[in-house]
């Protein structure tokens, strides 16, 4: 078996359920993917188009700090997971 890594960025918590349920079944260590500073209820509020989460949405440049950092030479495989928003 090949060493993976699930790294995710969970705003709600249902990637975190996907990516937790996906490490364990694959044996995999898992990464929680967070922002420097931490988004607020009000930073996610993605009907409010001057919320922090639109704002960046729209910037494709837009790409907030990350805090800590995973070792990605030590995996062979990485999956990634975010939330979807069209």
């Amino acid at each position: 078996m090949r060493k993976a890594l699930v790294a995710y960025f969970s705003a709600s918590g249902v990637t975190k359920k996907l990516a937790e349920r996906l490490a364990g079944e694959i044996g995999a260590d898992l990464f929680e993917i967070q922002a420097e500073t931490p988004y607020t209820s009000a930073d996610l509020d993605w009907q409010n188009p001057k919320s922090r989460s639109s704002l960046e949405m729209k910037d494709q440049g837009c790409r907030p700090a990350i805090r800590g950092t995973a070792d990605m030479a030590r995996y062979e495989v990485i999956f990634v997971g975010f939330p979807y928003m069209e």
